[in-house]
């Protein structure tokens, strides 16, 4: 007796070698292209944190500037102050420098001037003391300098004049003076005047004093 099998016999699920290997390539590309994607959109992400970081930063710049000013013209501007706080502060040097005091001591050898002085206080002196005022009519040919010399503001001036009441007249005037401290008297020597009549005399003085500049 004849017997047929009806049921389909099952065929084998494995792939062929080929199909193994396009399988794995596929996945190794799938996997490829994930990652790829995968960076990408990290990268994008950074950058476009980065961006807004930036943008906050120009925002917060810009609203220092409107707050404190622009930074630049501000600076431009604190340097031109200083060039002419220089500029101001040599001006002050010059007029109270030795150039002033050479001209300080021009005006205190001048009868119908006198030396720069605080008035207020040289009033006060006078009501004390009359002797301690300057003779604003003195003659002020009277008297010469010789010599003035400098050195680390200490001064030494030698001259002569006519009496001694004229060296007591530049002494007056001298410590009057804002510009000069420390006026001492060195000497005063009564000698024969060449020039003069036989038998006149003139006093030859030194003397020291500390110019304030």
């Amino acid at each position: 007796m004849m017997h047929i099998n009806l049921i389909r016999a099952r065929r084998s699920r494995r792939l062929a070698p080929g199909d193994r290997a396009l399988v794995a390539m596929g996945a190794a590309v799938a996997l490829a292209v994930g990652g790829m994607v995968f960076v990408t959109m990290t990268a994008t992400a950074e950058a476009t944190q980065a961006t807004r970081s930036n943008n906050a930063l120009r925002d917060d710049i810009d609203r220092l500037k409107g707050e404190l000013g622009d930074f630049e013209k501000v600076k431009a501007e604190r340097s031109s102050l200083l060039k002419q706080q220089k500029t101001i502060d040599a001006l002050k040097s010059g007029r109270t420098g030795p150039v002033f005091v050479m001209r300080e001591l021009s005006e205190v050898l001048t009868g119908r001037k006198g030396p720069t002085f605080d008035r207020t206080s040289y009033e006060e002196h006078v009501r004390r003391d009359p002797n301690v005022g300057f003779n604003p009519a003195w003659d002020s040919h009277r008297l010469w300098l010789e010599s003035f010399e400098e050195v680390e503001r200490k001064v030494h001036i030698q001259g002569a004049a006519r009496t001694n009441e004229d060296v007591a007249e530049l002494l007056k005037r001298l410590q009057l003076s804002v510009f000069f401290a420390e006026v001492t008297p060195e000497s005063t020597t009564q000698i024969g005047d060449g020039t003069a009549a036989a038998g006149a005399k003139r006093v030859s003085f030194n003397l020291s004093a500390r110019v304030v500049y």
